[in-house]
């Protein structure tokens, strides 16, 4: 099985994308935030988008190195410790 080095980081902020929170173009990453500003500066809402993209980030490590959820499988004892 691969390993997963989750989504990787925008190409113009560094910040790491999120699903959900980044655009691929022309080989490059970029988080929604960056791409809003490249595209289209004079966004009204343009701090509340990074704001967002930056809460993101966190809330996603936190989920994702959650042990409630993603525990071992309770399974067979290995043969060291019968």
């Amino acid at each position: 099985m691969a390993k997963y080095y989750g989504y990787g980081n925008c190409s113009q902020c560094g910040i790491i994308c999120t699903p959900g929170n980044y655009l691929d173009y022309k080989g490059k990453r970029f988080c929604t935030a960056c791409w809003i500003e490249n595209e289209n500066p004079a966004h009204p809402d343009l701090e509340a988008i990074k704001q967002k993209v930056e809460t993101a980030v966190s809330v996603w490590k936190l989920a994702k190195y959650s042990k409630d959820e993603y525990h071992l499988p309770v399974g067979p004892k290995s043969i060291n410790k019968r």
